[in-house]
């Protein structure tokens, strides 16, 4: 049943929509279809949390750094330091958030094909990061994502915070 949509000639328009309407629920009740999406889901997930970690480790790092730093009466000379794990940090965080929104777009095609009550059969259980032919879609993706408000509003105020204190 998966991938084929039927088409009955010579019934009514309401008859070919109520066949086309089950065959849709039947795809989505498919036991394939129901665990590729909750694959789907839990990568999407993942790399959230992952974000999430490599936040919450630059914080502690960052916050360790400066106070040995200070500490020691080296911030004049070593303060960008600092700004350099910021930034490996935030291309870190990017990757995640480019393969997150890339694992997102996987879902939301295949919830769209299911809807229109078509789905290609090779797409499921294809869980590589990629949506499109691109040689480097997830370096295209990370460019993308490293201007967002979750990577630019976190780092830049480690940033600013870096060159502050240099100059304090």
């Amino acid at each position: 049943m998966l991938g084929y949509l039927v088409k009955k000639e010579g019934l009514e328009r309401k008859e070919r929509f109520k066949i086309k309407k089950t065959i849709v629920l039947d795809l989505k009740n498919e036991e394939s279809v129901v665990n590729y999406t909750q694959m789907l889901q839990s990568n999407i997930a993942r790399m959230s949390n992952h974000s999430g970690i490599i936040k919450a480790s630059i914080g502690v790092i960052f916050t360790i750094l400066m106070t040995i730093l200070i500490g020691k009466d080296a911030i004049k000379e070593f303060w960008w330091i600092s700004i350099v794990i910021t930034m490996m940090a935030a291309i870190l965080d990017s990757y995640y958030l480019a393969l997150e929104k890339t694992y997102i777009d996987k879902y939301n095609n295949l919830i769209e094909e299911l809807n229109k009550g078509i789905i290609n059969e090779k797409s499921v259980y294809d869980m590589k990061p990629k949506n499109t032919n691109l040689r480097f879609e997830i370096i295209a993706r990370m460019c993308e994502s490293i201007f967002s408000f979750s990577i630019i509003g976190f780092y830049i105020i480690l940033i600013i915070i870096s060159i502050v204190i240099r100059f304090v």
